[in-house]
């Protein structure tokens, strides 16, 4: 190819991709002052039960929408046609008009179900300012009953569908569009609007009323604005720059530059053209009833052109366009599809028909085959250019003569050629195309060797464009691939046009290459609405040697599948006879042999049971929003009508050479952000994003995209929400709460392929645009948080961000490069990836002259960190008002007036009343004073009365507690003794005289309740525990001190007899036996006396010290110490060392860590005498060890229980007994 050559296929080019791919060519044209076609499709899912209804007054919506649209637009346009394409299921029945065969509409208007969020109009658009929407969408329910407001709202949704226009209106809960928003040129509260007359907030503004009823708020002499309040009887009329709010933060100020909505819409290309000065001189007399039809897609036509040159030739792409198509026509289409297909053929001198137009419906394969046979085995021999016009116009004439014939039809020419060379010609051709409603779907295949591609003849006739190249293994075979997508783009095809009936559809697909695994396992989801008939398909090069081990598939209730099926063998398929329907996660293992330089191709198809099942489906497209204006990438992904969210949108985007060699790619993934540019609203089931071939240079750029349920978070609307037709849709994204999760999903969207140029990255303008800025607050903290989603920089991340102040709102709008200021902060923006949430904190605590004043910050991005990059657009303005924090609080302020003596004055009116003096000196009313004064004195008379009872009561328990004391010294006096026989053993030896007091208590009653004592008379007075049990052990210590001298006493007659107090022998009136009675160490002595075994051995002076070492010991156990304690303290007693004693008691608690040897019994016998110095070893001394700190030994708190309850106490020693 010659350097002129390429230099006329690079302009051919450049004016083709200006007009780039528009997703949905419409047949709505204005002509001569009206449009025409305007198509309204019923979708499947509407009932037919109220189908008479729904349509007539679908009929009188139209024919007064057409009024309204002529009124609004001051007579420059109105509806003239309008087509209405049925259900095929309604029966003719539902109109009283004729019905008749479809040609292929595109839907303008889709009615439907009303969905949960959207409310009962709701227009998609995708696209920017001035350019056109996806489509509107009308809820089936608003028709069956008759609305006059529905028309006027309809007209709304018309100017955004038609001219790119937005609302001007504001939302509840939203941050971005409002609902009301402060003024500060009138410091007042308005409703986020336009109109010619003030607007009344109608109490939504304040939180009064949630109800958004234009009417009520648009004065009833106001003429605009529609965008805002179409439904009101006085507004016919568009903000125009005469009464539009530039400064309202409206989604049409925000989008379209602040530019009035009439004036976006007078610069549409519709007005463009010379025909409005004659339409509008006769305004006034024109007929604005519109001419309505009803159709029904029956039936689909196609026309296949193939090249017939050697230029389609290149290794092995003959033969597989021949197997494509044989696969097309005997597998892919169903035989209950009514389709209809012929063939031609283009060489150097014209064009041959190759098979005229049969159909193919039914089980018979006459006409199948005779098609698939039609393609000749090889490819003619000239190398010249084919006349391609030729060909075109010989099918455009079959569609025709088959349609004068048979009726109207979806008519479709599929061309398969390397490109074109330009000719006068084919601008004629389609234009005749169009006449005839003739769409071309275009495959550039092996590769584009002429001037220009296919892609004009599909943009210009709403066709569909692909690419297809050859890729080789070796010089002679190619790549596996090329046959794979070509069979998938014909597929694709028939089921975008075919819409007669179900088509099965992809919903798994996977490559397999030779990476040295013996085996390799997946799996894929099957929705409960798809099923059969449904295939199992894995693509191979050599059918004959396909280099596969075994395949096999397993169910979900673990059925397995092994055998094998070569009944798709012809067309380099190997299946397996399964029966996919049951639904759920179906899993395959395929074992393919290693070092297969072909890939293989596994591919599972399916059939949605309906055409109004809901399925998961997609839909990818590339637009430019302007010449210049880099790439825009659109996928939408619904389930049935409704949009799905949380999806991810993969996009492969390989750079190819002409050969197919790929020499560039990476991967992007499209958003649904809503921030704006260039995604517009969140939530629609719409992802975007730019591209940019800066960095990889100019070239032939391939985009593939794959749709997943991003591991299971993808989600969507439920049948079960409530819908609400009154719901306003939908600021900066779609709102609803009732969602529920989808199963995981794949789909695989045909790729498209665009050439891009030097002059396209050169001439791109700037992109960018923050478009979701909003603000939160801290005035606790002086501070605010600017939250906004990170920008498309053109397919990039930014570099870095601008951030600007102004005092008004005119300056940060319309002078951001003059009058505004820099934050100059001490920290910056993060720079995060492309859509990610970023936070920026504005201190206003170091800028303190800030405070308490209304600014307007907006940001702007950069592409480039470096200072002279060029800037991406200003974002949307936000009213940041950080308030001073409120002052530390101080003492109460003292008030002094002319009477600040008041107490002691009268007043200079001479008054005696000092209410009113205090009430003026305090701003106080007497209904405050009084009561605080009557509450005073009532308080003061309560506490009176409080510390009167409480001396008398304290004096007459006082008296009745010294009454008790004295009777129980008294009956202590009077206690008799009780003698009891004791051995000889035990007789004293020595005896000295002491003395005691007669009302010791008996140290046997230590920690026996006693009911005799007068302070259980007051059940509500309670005594220290500590206190009593001290008190106990004291007595107790006496008593035994009593009874020793009693038995030392000269006039001691009772040698053998052992002294105990008659208070233990009788309590309450009932005599208690010794074990009731005596102490731990009477019961021990007396244990000792009878079963010692050194009992004939032991001297009386011995046996007197044994007596008073146990006695001791016993009171040491009882006050937490021990006698192997007292010993290293070295404050034993010299008889208790030296003389016989008994086995130590049992340690408290706190010494139980390591317990006592496992041999010595602790309730066992005497130990044998040990000398003095072996004391230090004895052995169970030696075992006892101390977990705590030994402190010296105090005589004053021997009998200290303030650590042992005297209950527990007593129970101890009897359990040691």
């Amino acid at each position: 190819m010659g350097a002129t050559t390429k230099g006329l296929f690079v302009l051919l080019l450049l004016l083709a991709v200006n007009a780039l791919h528009i997703s949905r060519v419409s047949g709505l044209e204005l002509k001569n002052g009206a449009y025409e076609e305007l198509v309204v499709t019923v979708s499947d899912s509407v009932p037919v039960t109220n189908c008479k209804a729904i349509l007539t007054n679908l009929e009188a919506t139209l024919t007064s929408a057409s009024q309204y649209l002529f009124s609004a637009l001051d007579g420059r346009a109105f509806l003239r046609s309008a087509t209405v394409v049925l259900p095929a299921s309604w029966p003719d029945s539902c109109v009283s008009k004729p019905v008749v065969s479809g040609s292929g509409e595109i839907s303008d208007i889709s009615i439907q179900p009303t969905g949960p969020a959207r409310g009962r109009l709701y227009t998609q658009q995708s696209s920017g300012c001035g350019q056109k929407g996806d489509q509107i969408y009308l809820g089936y329910e608003s028709l069956e009953r008759r609305d006059d407001t529905l028309a006027r709202s309809l007209i709304k949704e018309f100017a955004m569908y038609r001219y790119g226009v937005f609302e001007e209106q504001g939302y509840f809960d939203d941050p971005i569009y409002p609902m009301c928003y402060h003024d500060d040129v009138s410091q007042s509260v308005k409703v986020t609007g336009c109109s010619d007359l003030p607007i009344s907030d109608n109490g939504i503004c304040f939180g009064s009323t949630s109800d958004f009823n234009v009417t009520k708020m648009v004065d009833d002499k106001a003429r605009s604005s529609i965008m805002f309040g179409a439904e009101a009887p006085s507004v016919s009329m568009f903000c125009d720059e005469g009464n539009h709010d530039r400064y309202a933060p409206t989604k049409h100020n925000s989008i379209c530059e602040r530019k009035s909505t009439f004036e976006v819409i007078i610069k549409h290309p519709d007005f463009a053209t010379s025909t409005f000065g004659s339409s509008h001189q006769n305004s006034q007399i024109q007929n604005t009833t519109p001419r309505i039809t009803f159709k029904k897609q029956n039936t689909t036509r196609f026309v296949i052109v193939v090249e017939n040159t050697k230029d389609m030739l290149i290794r092995e792409s003959w033969k597989f366009l021949r197997i494509s198509i044989r696969k097309l026509v005997l597998y892919d289409l169903p035989e209950d599809a009514n389709v209809e297909v012929g063939m031609v053929a283009t060489n150097e001198t014209g064009s041959v028909k190759l098979l005229n137009i049969v159909s193919m419906k039914g089980p018979g394969i006459d006409n199948r085959d005779q098609l698939s046979s039609a393609v000749p085995y090889a490819p003619g021999d000239s190398s010249q250019s084919p006349c391609l016009h030729c060909a075109l116009k010989e099918a455009i004439e079959m569609l025709n003569e088959r349609t004068k014939a048979s009726g109207p039809a979806n008519n479709v020419v599929i061309v398969i050629a390397p490109g074109m060379n330009r000719n006068a010609n084919i601008e004629t051709l389609m234009k005749e195309a169009r006449k005839s409603k003739v769409k071309m779907a275009t495959i550039n295949y092996p590769e584009i060797t002429r001037v220009q591609s296919l892609d004009i003849l599909a943009e210009g006739t709403g066709g569909e464009a692909y690419t297809v190249a050859e890729k080789k293994v070796n010089v002679d075979t190619s790549v596996l691939t090329t046959y794979f997508q070509l069979s998938n783009v014909l597929h694709n095809i028939v089921q975008k046009y075919c819409t007669t009936s179900n088509l099965p559809m992809e919903i798994h697909r996977r490559e397999i290459r030779n990476d040295g695994r013996n085996s390799i396992t997946g799996s894929f989801m099957l929705d409960a609405n798809m099923g059969e008939p449904a295939r199992f398909m894995l693509y191979t090069h050599d059918v004959d040697t396909p280099l596969i081990k075994s395949l096999t598939l397993t169910s979900p209730s673990q059925e397995v599948f092994t055998r094998r099926s070569d009944i798709l063998v012809s067309v380099k398929i190997i299946s397996l006879t399964t029966n996919i329907s049951e639904p759920g996660t179906w899993t395959y293992t395929i074992e393919p042999f290693v070092g297969n330089p072909q890939p293989h191709f596994l591919q599972v198809m399916a059939t949605p049971k309906t055409k109004s099942a809901q399925v998961v489906r997609g839909r990818f497209w590339i637009k430019r929003s302007s010449p210049n204006a880099p790439l825009t990438l659109y996928t939408e992904v619904k389930r049935g009508d409704y949009p799905v969210m949380g999806a991810k949108i993969e996009v492969l985007v390989t750079k190819t050479e002409i050969n197919g060699t790929v020499i560039y790619k990476e991967t992007l993934e499209l958003l649904d952000t809503g921030s704006g540019d260039p995604d517009i609203t969140k939530g629609d089931g719409v992802y975007s994003r730019y591209y940019s071939a800066a960095a990889s240079g100019p070239g032939t750029y391939t985009f593939e995209v794959t749709a997943s349920d991003n591991g299971n978070t993808a989600y969507s609307w439920t049948d079960a929400a409530s819908k609400n037709s009154d719901t306003q849709c939908c600021g900066s994204r779609i709102r609803t709460s009732n969602v529920e999760p989808i199963n995981p999903f794949q789909r695989v969207l045909p790729a498209r392929t665009v050439e891009i140029t030097s002059d396209d990255i050169d001439n791109e303008l700037p992109v960018g645009r923050i478009g979701d800025l909003k603000v939160d607050v801290k005035p606790e903290d002086m501070k605010a948080l600017l939250t906004w989603t990170s920008p498309d920089m053109g397919g990039h991340n930014v570099a870095r961000y601008e951030v600007k102040y102004a005092r008004s709102v005119q300056e940060i709008v319309d002078k951001y490069d003059t009058n505004t200021t820099p934050w100059e902060g001490r920290n910056i923006p993060f720079i995060l990836a492309t859509g990610s949430e970023t936070t920026f904190t504005i201190d206003m605590s170091q800028d303190r002259d800030l405070l308490d004043k209304p600014l307007f910050f907006a940001i702007r991005a950069y592409a480039q960190i470096s200072s002279d990059s060029k800037p991406g657009p200003v974002s949307n303005w936000i009213r940041v008002l950080v308030p001073s924090p409120p002052p530390p609080p101080t003492v109460a302020p003292t008030y002094t007036t002319n009477d600040s003596s008041w107490p002691f004055l009268v007043n200079q009116a001479g008054s005696d009343n000092l209410g009113p003096s205090v009430a003026k000196t305090m701003n106080l009313g007497l209904e405050i004073i009084l009561p605080v004064i009557i509450g005073i004195l009532f308080l003061i008379v309560l506490l009176t009365l409080y510390c009167y009872f409480c001396v008398i009561k304290r004096r007459t328990n006082g008296g009745h507690k010294s009454s008790k004391a004295n009777q129980i010294k008294t009956d202590k006096l009077n206690s008799t003794i009780t003698i009891v026989p004791s051995s000889p053993l035990n007789m004293p030896q020595n005896t000295q005289q002491d003395t005691y007091q007669a009302d010791y208590p008996a140290h046997h009653t230590v920690g026996v309740p006693v009911s005799n004592y007068g302070y259980e008379d007051e059940p509500k007075k309670r005594y220290s525990l500590v206190h009593q049990q001290e008190q106990q052990l004291i007595e107790e210590l006496k008593q035994q001190q009593m009874q020793h001298d009693q038995m030392n006493s000269p006039n001691n007659n009772y040698g053998a007899l052992s002294v105990i107090s008659n208070n233990t022998l009788q309590r309450n009136g009932q005599t208690l036996s010794p074990y009731n009675s005596w102490s731990a160490s009477q019961l021990l002595h007396e244990h000792e006396r009878r079963h010692s075994p050194m009992d004939g051995n032991m001297m009386q002076d011995e046996q007197l010290q044994h007596h008073d070492a146990m006695s001791q010991l016993d009171h040491m156990s009882i006050s937490g110490q021990n006698p192997e304690h007292m010993q290293v303290m070295g404050q034993v007693p010299e008889h208790y060392v030296q003389g016989q004693f008994p086995p130590p008691v049992p340690p408290l608690p706190a010494f139980n860590a390591n317990g006592y040897p496992v041999n010595y019994n602790i309730y066992g016998v005497h130990q044998p005498i040990q000398s003095p110095n072996q004391q230090g070893a004895h052995q169970i001394y030696q075992s006892m060890q101390r977990n705590e700190t030994l402190v010296p030994f105090n005589p004053s708190l021997q009998g200290s229980m303030s650590s042992v309850n005297s209950g527990e106490k007593k129970r101890r020693n009897v359990t040691m007994v």
